[in-house]
């Protein structure tokens, strides 16, 4: 591991800027969106199968609609998803 570090390191600081050069200049927006939004799909899948890719649109259209009609941040959301994992079973253990 700290071998690819050392060898992954200098290239990224020596290389970032031009290959970022390069896939705003030759990659669309769209592919960039639909390379993510595949990577997204299949990490739900196989983390939860169905029910995780259903889960995870279920989640995505929720954060849409806070964000299109109460304009909140994405930042904002980010933190309530993170939060989520330690609020959420203390409020079931309540229950």
């Amino acid at each position: 591991m700290a071998l690819a570090a050392i060898v992954a390191y200098p290239l990224s600081m020596n290389f970032a800027r031009a290959a970022s050069l390069w896939v705003m200049r030759k990659v669309s927006h769209e592919a960039l969106i639909g390379a993510f939004a595949g990577l997204i799909v299949v990490i739900s899948w196989y983390e939860g199968g169905a029910f995780g890719v259903v889960a995870t649109l279920l989640i995505a259209m929720v954060a849409g609609v806070a964000n299109r009609l109460y304009g909140m941040h994405a930042g904002v959301q980010f933190m309530a998803y993170y939060v989520a994992i330690l609020f959420v079973p203390k409020v079931i253990g309540l229950a």
